[in-house]
């Protein structure tokens, strides 16, 4: 009995492991099935307390084996799933949002002027910066009548293509520049500075990676892919499912090597970058640039965090990231609004030095 709790033990730590470097691992550079391993490791995390349950049941003195286990792997747990005292903004923040609205809601309107319900709920919350991912209109004259609208209520508002995909920021500071930095057929990243009344530039980066290009039918059977491992024989189409999660893992290895790299460039300045990164906490591209800035919701967020809210995928894929210029005070994940498959994430940043 010793032997083997010791042998499955030792198996789960090293597996869950196995999954947390994956991070540091390029898909683009060691083989795009590397980005699956990844997905993984929560239910790693899940075998290893399992394992701890049981040897503190029949072997306590191998306890030891998954707390070292989890004790060495504890950047990647929290990454995942950070825990955090509260945070009040202090006064004198930038609240900031990031929002895939999945075609501003299927283009759902609103009972008046502001003509979107997307549109109405942000401007509710009364954001000082917004990013905007898969921005949709149902024609030019929509579009002016919405930025009209959003121009009284005081907001800046520009749009630019990726690829087949507009992404967008909205602000209540002047928008001076934009500009495409990568893309692919329908996703990539854009730059677009800000200029407030005092102090430098703000360029603020609006991020939407490539996806997995899962249906509805795909993202049930990856979960179950995921969860149950070993009845992998019993989820249909699994190939190209598994196949679909390698290039998509793949397209954002090539993306986030591409963003780290503009991020190096502007070491220095006021960034902030914010978008839908279509990857858990435990990946390349989220390492890849929370290794370079703030990840504002591990810093003060708590729990999962689940921004993607179709079917069955309970995970964190939408982020917001700063420079050491500013601090993250109450990042959140708003689950009250329904129009899009993603919920926005909100919070606040104080930039440092100023009162």
């Amino acid at each position: 009995m010793t032997k083997l709790l010791t042998f499955l033990a030792w198996l789960a730590v090293l597996i869950m492991w196995g999954c947390a470097a994956t991070v540091y691992v390029s898909a683009a550079t060691y083989g795009k099935y590397i980005a699956v391993v990844g997905l993984g490791f929560p239910f790693c995390v899940a075998a290893v307390l399992a394992v701890g349950a049981v040897c503190l049941l029949l072997k306590p003195r191998l306890v030891w084996i998954p707390v070292v286990g989890l004790v060495g792997c504890f950047g990647s747990v929290r990454d995942y799933f950070p825990v955090n005292l509260s945070s009040p903004p202090p006064k004198g923040t930038l609240k900031v949002m990031s929002y895939n609205t999945l075609a501003l809601g299927n283009m759902r309107m609103s009972d008046d002027s502001v003509n979107y319900e997307v549109v109405r709920y942000i401007i509710d919350q009364r954001p000082d910066i917004v990013c905007l991912q898969e921005v949709s209109f149902r024609n030019d004259e929509d579009r002016g009548r919405m930025t009209r609208s959003m121009r009284r209520y005081g907001y800046h508002f520009e749009t630019i293509w990726v690829g087949e995909n507009q992404l967008g920021v909205m602000a209540r500071m002047p928008i001076a520049d934009k500009r495409v930095v990568c893309h692919s057929k329908g996703n990539g990243f854009a730059a677009f500075s800000l200029v407030p009344r005092r102090g430098d530039t703000i360029t603020v980066v609006c991020a939407h990676l490539e996806s997995m290009h899962l249906s509805g039918e795909e993202r049930s059977e990856y979960h179950e892919l995921v969860k149950s491992p070993t009845k992998a024989d019993k989820v249909h189409g699994k190939l190209t499912l598994v196949r679909k999660i390698a290039t998509g893992g793949y397209e954002r290895a090539l993306q986030a090597d591409t963003l780290a790299q503009f991020i190096d460039r502007h070491k220095g300045r006021k960034l902030i970058v914010m978008g839908d990164f279509n990857d858990t906490p435990i990946s390349y591209a989220h390492h890849q640039v929370c290794s370079r800035l703030t990840d504002c919701f591990r810093a003060t967020g708590n729990g999962i965090g689940r921004s993607f809210n179709r079917d069955a995928i309970y995970v964190r894929i939408d982020n917001i990231f700063c420079s050491s210029h500013f601090k993250p005070y109450a990042m959140r994940i708003d689950t009250s609004v329904s129009w899009s498959d993603h919920y926005p994430m909100v919070g606040y940043l104080k930039e440092l030095g100023s009162k």
